[in-house]
């Protein structure tokens, strides 16, 4: 059977890797970075169920390292392809070196990156450390450092997201998500603190994401309020945080120990590089381009090269999860031609 080529040691290029070797595959997973893990390993929790994500993902981890099927190379990036499907050549760049091999098909699954909210100077971001993004706050919450006492925190919803003028158009699916997730894990872990969400709506599709949501506003008492913030300000040793609800039609302004922003899901750094070099298309924004994303969605515009996870848009770990099996599935086909 030939080798398999995974790019990305995210949750979906590790699903792809684990399902290929269960399935008599020989596999070559490379990652960029120096451990393996990708976005999945900079959470606390999951959602919609609360689950130790550090668990979940180390569980998966050792799964692939104890798979005889599955070779894994770090801090290794693609440098070249030639051939067609079924007999692609890759050139890879090692620790140890220049790589060449031979595999059937390739896998593409490089996941993707938060935003960094920059252009959003109305938010303050940068200028004080008490305004920070979503994967700050994971990192704020895994090193316990999160606000002690009657702490008061703010929860932005699409920052980057649905904004045609600073961000994207399109909407980042998980944040309305997320940012509930974030909003109990605050309460947890100080039950003294009041939370408070601004939102556009509320977009939260498939079974158990509306009741998530719904038990942080019932069960931990998170305030969602309707409407988009204008300004951050410094206000002593808080933050004013000026908004409207659009409900009411009333100005809001609340006084914050902690504003946390919802960085919009945008395309891995380098995709159009890796698009390039894979001979592959991406779409108006960068994510890689399925040739039919209804009926193929793990298919790129190349014959032989698979798409997994969120490199394709925005999506939840099940999503990715999902995908990742799926372009195993097609990549065992070619396989064992």
């Amino acid at each position: 059977m030939k080798k398999t080529l995974v790019i990305g040691g995210g949750i979906a290029g590790i699903t792809a890797a684990e399902k290929l070797a269960q399935n008599g595959g020989e596999v070559i997973l490379v990652e960029k970075e120096k451990e393996l893990g990708g976005n999945f390993a900079k959470l606390t929790f999951t959602f919609p169920v609360l689950g130790d994500a550090n668990s979940l993902l180390n569980k998966e981890i050792d799964t692939a390292q104890s798979l005889k099927g599955i070779e894994i190379l770090k801090e290794t990036t693609l440098q070249s392809v030639s051939g067609s499907a079924g007999n692609f050549t890759v050139e890879l760049s090692t620790p140890a070196g220049k790589r060449s091999e031979n595999v059937s098909s390739i896998i593409v699954a490089p996941g993707f990156h938060y935003m960094e909210p920059t252009a959003y100077t109305e938010y303050y971001y940068g200028h004080s450390p008490k305004v920070v993004t979503s994967l700050e706050f994971e990192k704020m919450a895994a090193e316990g450092r999160l606000p002690k006492g009657k702490a008061r925190v703010v929860f932005v919803h699409c920052v980057g997201s649905r904004d045609k003028a600073k961000g994207y158009r399109y909407c980042s699916k998980i944040c309305c998500s997320y940012s509930a997730k974030h909003a109990i894990m605050m309460k947890k872990a100080n039950p003294e603190s009041k939370n408070y969400v601004f939102y556009i709506d509320i977009r939260a599709l498939g079974k158990g994401y509306e009741e998530f949501i719904r038990s942080a506003m019932e069960e931990y008492n998170v305030r969602y309020i309707r409407g988009r913030v204008a300004k951050v300000l410094p206000e002593g040793d808080r933050l004013l945080v000026r908004a409207e609800d659009s409900l009411m039609g009333n100005p809001v302004e609340v006084e914050a120990d902690l504003v946390v922003l919802a960085s919009a899901m945008e395309p891995p750094v380098g995709s159009r590089e890796l698009a390039q070099i894979l001979g592959i298309e991406t779409d108006e924004y960068g994510f890689f381009q399925e040739i039919e994303a209804n009926v193929r969605p793990c298919h790129s515009t190349k014959s032989g090269v698979f798409l997994a996870g969120s490199c394709t848009q925005p999506m939840e770990i099940a999503s990715a999860v999902a995908m990742g099996g799926l372009a195993a599935t097609e990549a065992l086909t070619l396989a064992q031609q």
